[in-house]
């Protein structure tokens, strides 16, 4: 028995079809890359560029992974990239915002008292809120006469800390004789002291730093000036305790507000 020819246009010819690989999406890695660094806005204004950016890569890399078919790879990227985004985007400036409000609340009143006291001609108080708050002495008069108020006895015993330490006598000198300082002590009343602004609010060697500034109005010669005096303050942490207090670092005048500190 003879098998029946087989011929060729009776052969099911199956070819296999071959898928090209989709392309890998440039602007999309470049997206992802971007996304991953949102997160840094945390830690400075000027990094709130990272969330903003990867926006927009994203807008970008989706029209280039959609103009293939089938589409590019990177669409995974992309949408982890705008998680992030969304989060260093909302959170950075948010986290910002509030540390700058309790920094200025938890400041501004001992920079006013420090003022205060210099108009009041009181230096050897506010000689003590330069001083580390680990070691500077309460100006408080009820801290010296259990719970009583006296002011003359907390004086004396203010000057005579200040007197009986050679270092802390040269100190206190150097402090009186600054320009903006001895400018307020011989003023007194007579200059109108006013908050202008808080231009600098900065994170140095782990402590918070921040710089008040206030403009002093005064009569001399006939006519009335203006300068302005800045207060550099820091957020130190207390010994043994879970808190920190504010100790004035400097006082500069006269400045310039709208150049300041540059």
């Amino acid at each position: 028995m003879s098998l029946p020819e087989l011929k060729p246009e009776g052969i099911l010819r199956v070819e296999e079809e071959i898928v090209p690989s989709p392309p890998v999406s440039v602007l999309a890695i470049i997206c992802t890359v971007v996304g991953l660094l949102s997160p840094l806005a945390f830690f400075h204004p000027v990094l709130w560029i990272f969330p903003a950016a990867t926006v927009v890569l994203a807008f970008f890399a989706v029209r280039q992974i959609y103009q293939h078919d089938p589409p590019a790879v990177g669409k995974g990227g992309v949408q982890l990239a705008l998680l992030l985004a969304a989060f260093g985007g909302l959170g950075g400036p948010t986290y910002t915002f509030t540390v700058r409000g309790i920094l200025l609340r938890e400041s501004r009143p001992i920079a006013d008292q420090f003022m205060a006291l210099l108009q009041q001609g009181q230096p050897h108080k506010a000689y003590q809120l330069t001083r580390d708050p680990n070691v500077r002495l309460p100006i408080d008069p009820r801290a010296w006469s259990g719970g009583v108020f006296d002011e003359d006895a907390a004086d004396r015993f203010l000057w005579d800390a200040v007197a009986k330490d050679s270092t802390t006598r040269e100190e206190f000198e150097g402090f009186v004789n600054r320009f903006g300082v001895r400018l307020l002590l011989e003023l007194k009343d007579q200059a109108r002291v006013r908050y202008y602004s808080s231009p600098v609010l900065q994170r140095r060697f782990g402590n918070y730093q921040v710089h008040h500034l206030y403009a002093v109005t005064y009569e001399k010669d006939g006519r009335r000036r203006t300068i302005f005096l800045a207060v550099q303050m820091e957020r130190r942490n207390l010994r043994n305790v879970r808190a920190a207090d504010w100790v004035i670092t400097d006082v500069f005048a006269p400045v310039n507000p709208d150049r300041y500190p540059g």
